[in-house]
Parts: structure tokens; C-alpha cells; sequence
């Protein structure tokens, strides 16, 4: 005796049962009368007892079949209410979001983003860390990363969410002393005046109008992984810096046009990124929705209605 049965089937034989027709069982579950008939047969083996009559002119319940009507049938009905429950309740956007963003983008845009999203999602509670660091998400329990590119993972969803511009700035006191007469930076400046960088060997890159990509390799007068940290050595006169406009113009620094030959600072794409599953919460996606929206701006994303 099979042992293995399908709600499915079940599904089909109550129908069966409350019609009392196969024909009309069928037009009822949308399937063709064969469908029915086998569902039932599927059905009786599994469970071994036969729960029809059947004749050329009528289907009735044998004394099992009714016993299984009484017992099943509310059963069913149950368990369907609780599937639709689930189902509502995954449309809410609720529960606990994890992420993780680097120090200035999450300081800054993205910061303000999450949090106007937490005012917009009153049933979500936001858990933001900010690093450079790349954590494996899986292991640290991170729903969500920001990261600045290039980002790998065969286990990841990656999705481009904007860029981040990048500019070169220095005190007014380091332009003073280090180019009294040069209007723009030339590459030969570039190498040779000291700069801050991330790290020792660290490239700064620029994009030329015909597309290509020049490296430039800086000359190391102080490394620091942070850009905030990096800016405030700048505004004491130690060098170059290659940062966001928006922290220049905070710390008071000038920003400095590149020669014509060497590009423009090439900006840094920014992505979100989640672990690869089936099924992803709902809060993530309209998360990164929410951020990507805002940084595309003009638009606020405080003007978007929640949706729940």
C-alpha cells in the first residue's frame, strides 16, 4: 500500500464528494474529468480504502468516504486559511533588516535613505554598521550590503544602485606653497606631489574624453582607510586627496582640475548586494529600491507611500 499522498488529490476528492460527479468535480477544479478520475484512484491506493461508489449514472461516498469528508474537509479548509495567512503576512514589510554599508556612503546618503525608510516602514527596525571591510554575509547573519565595485560572489545578488563622484582637493595653504602657478594638475604633479592615499601602492584613476583609463599611482605621504580621516590630513596641508566633493567642500579644501590629457577622477559604482535565496524578504528589495531611489534623486523617497 502506498503511504504517499498529495493535498492535491485530496483537494480533488472532496470536490468530488460535495459535487457528487466527476464531470462536475472537474468543472469546479478547472482540470479535465480524466485528471479527476486519476487523482481519486491516486488517492483510494494511498490511503487503501475505496471511498466511491461508483455507476454509469451516479458517484457516492462509501461509509470510509463520509468518514473522510466529516474529518478532512475542515481540515483542508483550515489549512488553507493558514496558507493565506502566510501569504498576506508576506506582503507586510516587517521584522528585523541587517546591513552593512561602507564609512562615508553610509554615513551619508545612505544613511539617510535607511532612515527615512524606517520612518516610511514603521514595522521594520533597521540594523546599520558601517565598514570598509567585506564580511561574508551568510556567516555575519547581514540581510544587506552596500559596497563600492567591483563586487564578485557566485552566492550574491548584485544590483548597481548609482556612483559615487570622486574629485581632487587640497588646502589652500598645500595649493599655495606647492602650485602657486599651475592651473590644472598635470600628470608630472600627480606623481610627484604627496598625497593621501588608502594604502601604499594605491592607483587613483581617470577616465579621458575618449573613454580610456589612466592609473596614477600617488606619492605617499600618509595612508588612511577612512576618507573622512584622509580629508582632515588634507585640510593640514600634507597633500592631495581623492574624495567625494561633498566632504572637500565640507572640510573647506579646493578642488583641483585635472590637465586635459590626464581625465577626470573616475567615480566608484556603488551596489547592493544580498545573499542569492529562493525567496528574498520583502524588506530587502524595497530597501534597496528605497536607497537606489534616492540616490538617483530629485525625488525624496519620503514622498513614496509605504506599501504594506
Amino acid at each position: 500500500m502506498n503511504r504517499t499522498m498529495s493535498i492535491d488529490d485530496l483537494r480533488v476528492v472532496i470536490a468530488v464528494a460535495n459535487q457528487g460527479s466527476f464531470i462536475a468535480a472537474a468543472h469546479r477544479t478547472h482540470v479535465p474529468t480524466s485528471t479527476v478520475s486519476r487523482a481519486v484512484a491516486r488517492f483510494e491506493e494511498a490511503v487503501g480504502v475505496r471511498l466511491f461508489q461508483r455507476t454509469s449514472r451516479r458517484v457516492s461516498l462509501t461509509h470510509e468516504g463520509a468518514l473522510l469528508l466529516e474529518r478532512a474537509a475542515p481540515l483542508l479548509e483550515e489549512l488553507g486559511e493558514v496558507i493565506g495567512k502566510l501569504s498576506d503576512d508576506s506582503q507586510v514589510v516587517a521584522g528585523r533588516l541587517r546591513v552593512t554599508a561602507p564609512m562615508v556612503t553610509g554615513a551619508g546618503p545612505i544613511g539617510a535613505a535607511l532612515m527615512s525608510f524606517a520612518e516610511a516602514n514603521p514595522k521594520v527596525t533597521v540594523e546599520l554598521s558601517l565598514s570598509n571591510a567585506v564580511v561574508d554575509l551568510v556567516e555575519s547573519g547581514i540581510d544587506l550590503a552596500f559596497r563600492g565595485g567591483p563586487v564578485e560572489g557566485a552566492d550574491l545578488i548584485v544590483q548597481r544602485i548609482g556612483s559615487v563622484p570622486f574629485a581632487i582637493g587640497a588646502s589652500r595653504s598645500f595649493v599655495q606653497r606647492e602650485l602657486p602657478r599651475r592651473k590644472a594638475l598635470d600628470l608630472g604633479a600627480l606623481e610627484s606631489l604627496p598625497a593621501i592615499i588608502a594604502h601604499p601602492g594605491f592607483v587613483w584613476r581617470f577616465r579621458r574624453e575618449d573613454g580610456t583609463v589612466r592609473e596614477v599611482q600617488p606619492r605617499a605621504r600618509f595612508c588612511v582607510n577612512d576618507p573622512r580621516v584622509a580629508v582632515d590630513a588634507a585640510a593640514r596641508g600634507l597633500g592631495l586627496v581623492r574624495s567625494p566633493p561633498d566632504l572637500l567642500a565640507a572640510a573647506g579644501l579646493v578642488v583641483l582640475e585635472p590637465a586635459r590629457d590626464v581625465g577626470k577622477p573616475e567615480g566608484r559604482d556603488l551596489f547592493a548586494v544580498y545573499p542569492s535565496r529562493r525567496l528574498v524578504p520583502k524588506r530587502v528589495t524595497m530597501a534597496v529600491e528605497w536607497v537606489a531611489r534616492a540616490l538617483a534623486g530629485p525625488e525624496s523617497p519620503r514622498k513614496r507611500p509605504a506599501r504594506s
